[in-house]
């Protein structure tokens, strides 16, 4: 056998062994899932083997580890409780970017610009980053507090957003992203307890040195404005320009009203925001 197969061979092997552990936190993770559904008041086994999708025996044997006797009439139901669950893990959460990851990696090779490709692969690696925030790696030098890996973590959130925006962008017309625009600002003034940012103006300073002042603003119909006096300014906003500049505004809305002082907020109101529709319930008939 030559040295590269070899390598290949142990690659593979590895590869083989750290699905099997994560087989096993799994495995460990649905038994708990089982128990309590059953502790809850779930005690039908079929049931339960079809949401878990395992076989009945899986489901005996993980009650059975976790102590709950099937055949006893004793046991009580236990509502949800305030308190209950455990924390959150590091190595809980860097088997689900594992996960995540192989499954971004290969559809990324394969459609490297698709939005909702990056923003997968943008989702695996800020889980990444949430599980070396918990359990800082050990093998890998100095670096790694939560501190200093943190500010990956925005910027990953922040890839995530501008990838879910491009997909949006693509697949909704102005005047629906304008009016979805407007109804997202009336239901936050609605509230009474926050603010929202119907304009700014922004001072660019560009690669050549040069300072221009750039307008952002909305029209009548929620459409974003994009203005300046410089001429190197050029073209209107299209629908991933809308989307995004509308959540800057809203994000210095955010923090312009952290500094808000309490008589330029209102009591929290909770009647239904202007424009909501009504929720119904379609009620099946047993008429022909």
């Amino acid at each position: 056998m030559t040295q590269p197969n070899e390598a290949l061979r142990i690659a593979a092997l590895s590869d083989l062994i750290a699905w099997a552990e994560r087989r096993e936190r799994l495995s460990e993770d649905r038994a708990d899932a089982v128990a309590a559904a059953w502790r809850t008041g779930t005690r039908n086994v079929a049931e339960l083997a079809r949401l878990a999708r395992v076989s009945r025996d899986t489901v005996y044997a993980d009650l059975a580890a976790r102590s709950i006797d099937v055949g006893s009439r004793e046991q009580g139901i236990s509502g949800p409780q305030k308190g209950r669950g455990v924390p959150l893990r590091g190595d809980s959460v860097r088997t689900v970017a594992r996960i995540a990851d192989a499954v971004a990696l290969p559809a990324f090779t394969h459609s490297p610009d698709d939005p909702l490709v990056r923003a997968t692969l943008a989702a695996a690696r800020a889980l990444q980053t949430v599980a070396d925030v918990l359990e800082p790696p050990s093998d890998q030098g100095p670096g790694w507090t939560p501190r200093e890996t943190l500010p990956s973590l925005a910027r990953e959130g922040e890839e995530l957003a501008h990838h879910s925006r491009r997909a949006l962008a693509a697949l909704t017309e102005p005047a629906e992203l304008a009016a979805g625009s407007d109804n997202d600002r009336q239901g936050i003034l609605h509230t009474g307890r926050h603010a929202v940012a119907d304009g700014a103006s922004v001072t660019l300073t560009l690669p050549t040195g040069e300072v221009i002042t750039f307008q952002v603003g909305r029209d009548g119909t929620g459409w974003t404005r994009l203005t300046s006096d410089s001429p190197l300014v050029v073209g209107e906003a299209d629908n991933l320009d809308h989307l995004e500049a509308q959540a800057a505004l809203q994000t210095l809305a955010r923090v312009a009203t952290r500094h808000l002082a309490e008589t330029a907020l209102a009591e929290h109101r909770k009647d239904a925001p202007p424009g909501t529709r009504p929720r119904t319930r379609t009620t099946p008939s047993n008429e022909n």
